[in-house]
């Protein structure tokens, strides 16, 4: 849930800024680019890539979706883009200028307190990260699209569905080939625990995912998440 005050936060940079559109496939932030705004997301569901210095290999580490800012790390500390963004459904965002965003954080109390919510948001997709990767194919499967459906999902009288998300980005995401995935989704479907369609995971029960997991039995599904104004540190990784 997200403060009144970071509402307030998030007022102040729409009133700074300027509403821009991105369409599925499309880029919001490139890698390696210069850091000169950040994107407030307003609506739609992006992920987060990086790329491997050596090789092709590019990873999914996570998912951002409305109310989050993007690209404030490299405004904040003056350094070059550090991942790809790259719009999953239809998104609206508004982009803010640096100088503008800069000055409304020194400024504005909600301004910071959105960063404070942002930051939080992170360290827990790099939590669930560290735990997907202790878990099997399936549990790893499981545990990813309950968050996703949960945090980004819409809820409807058949269940959660996340929309956007392709078995190829699942697969990214949950650090497994293909093939595993494809194996891990064909189980829980015979389940009943997880419907699939095109861009498209319905969790009809929701409550039922991951406790029929071996892998996930007596452990929370949640990963626990520490305030980062009780740590007083600023965000690493990552995605901005």
């Amino acid at each position: 849930m997200t403060s009144p005050t970071a509402e307030s936060g998030r007022a102040r940079l729409r009133s700074v800024g300027r509403e821009v559109a991105f369409r599925r496939g499309d880029l919001l932030l490139s890698a390696g680019a210069p850091s000169t705004d950040v994107l407030l997301v307003e609506s739609g569901l992006t992920k987060v890539v990086l790329h491997a210095h050596d090789d092709d290999a590019t990873t999914v580490v996570g998912l951002v979706g409305p109310g989050e800012l993007l690209g404030e790390s490299g405004v904040i500390t003056r350094a070059a883009r550090s991942a790809t963004i790259v719009a999953l459904t239809q998104v609206r965002a508004v982009r803010v200028a640096a100088t503008a965003f800069l000055r409304l954080r020194a400024d504005d109390a909600g301004v910071r307190e959105l960063l404070d919510e942002t930051w939080r948001l992170r360290h827990e997709r790099s939590d669930l990260r560290q735990v997907l990767v202790t878990r099997p194919v399936r549990a790893r499967v499981e545990l990813a699209l309950l968050a996703w459906a949960r945090r980004f999902g819409t809820a409807t009288d058949r269940g959660l569905v996340l929309r956007g998300l392709s078995q190829q980005d699942l697969a990214m995401a949950v650090a497994a080939s293909e093939q595993h995935v494809a194996a891990a989704l064909a189980g829980l479907r015979a389940d009943r625990l997880v419907e699939t369609g095109r861009l498209r995971f319905r969790l009809p029960d929701p409550g039922r995912l991951g406790a029929a997991s071996p892998g996930n039995q007596g452990e929370s599904h949640r990963p626990a998440v520490q305030d980062l104004r009780n740590r007083g540190r600023q965000p690493r990784g990552p995605g901005t």
